[in-house]
């Protein structure tokens, strides 16, 4: 385990493995042992130097109270500071979810600092979440921390770490998150190349579609019979993906 601090903030992340470099960035409810837990590292750590960070709010990263804190800009910046305290100029990012929002935000941000980027289950697009929604999942967090999100997560390790979670922490994120705009006019001119990884059944899948015609190099990898979770737990689909995606030459 290491970390480094950015803007007063401290970030905790891992490196493992042997090869060129690939970052790891979970999803929301998530944290870096995820991505133990959902067999990628054991997969993968054979052919990359592996970087699971636990993005601020989220496992043994910083909890800040102000939710300005967790903006994709403040967490793309987190991961660049993390590249730069293992001397990496570029890397590829394999993203879940929200993590795959921070890649996409990387890729128009710090394009040169990106060689790919894998993004499951992500979109680029501004959503208008449902005011009263919002407030109850708020009041949730708040009031009674992950417990009740817990109940219908599946498999028993991402059970406990939805358990785990601060759920202060992951308010201030659902807050930041419905005051995002979408991501920055840059994205699509980025030269980045993008995989995209889709379920058949994710309801965000019309808006993966979208994020994909807006990227210059971007294509789409459908998985079929997968809902949206599916993308970040079916590896036996996505690590075969993601080798052949990441091994093809680039200039």
């Amino acid at each position: 385990m290491a970390s480094v601090v950015r803007a007063g903030t401290r970030i905790e992340y891992e490196a493992t493995g042997s090869g060129p470099p690939l970052v790891l960035l979970h999803g929301f409810f998530g944290d870096r042992s995820t991505w133990h837990a959902a067999g990628h590292v054991a997969a993968l750590a054979d052919q990359f130097r592996l970087v699971p960070i636990d993005l601020v709010g989220h496992g043994g990263s910083d909890t800040p109270p102000d939710p300005a804190r967790y903006r994709m800009e403040e967490h793309a910046r987190d991961v660049v500071a993390v590249l730069d305290s293992l001397g990496f100029d570029r890397a590829a990012v394999w993203g879940a979810s929200m993590g795959g929002r921070v890649g996409l935000y990387l890729v128009a941000r710090f394009p040169g600092r990106l060689a790919a980027l894998i993004a499951g289950g992500a979109h680029a697009c501004a959503v208008q979440p449902d005011p009263a929604e919002l407030e109850r999942e708020i009041a949730l967090l708040r009031e009674q921390g992950t417990a009740p999100f817990a109940d219908t997560m599946e498999p028993d390790w991402m059970r406990e770490v939805v358990l785990r979670a601060d759920g202060h922490a992951l308010a201030a994120q659902a807050l930041a998150d419905a005051a995002e705009l979408g991501s920055p006019p840059e994205l699509g001119s980025a030269p980045v190349p993008v995989l995209l990884l889709a379920g058949a059944h994710d309801p965000r899948l019309s808006l993966i579609r979208a994020t994909g015609d807006r990227l210059s190099r971007a294509e789409l990898a459908m998985l079929p019979g997968c809902g949206h979770f599916d993308t970040f737990t079916r590896i036996d689909l996505t690590v075969p993906l993601a080798r052949e995606f990441l091994g093809r030459p680039r200039p």
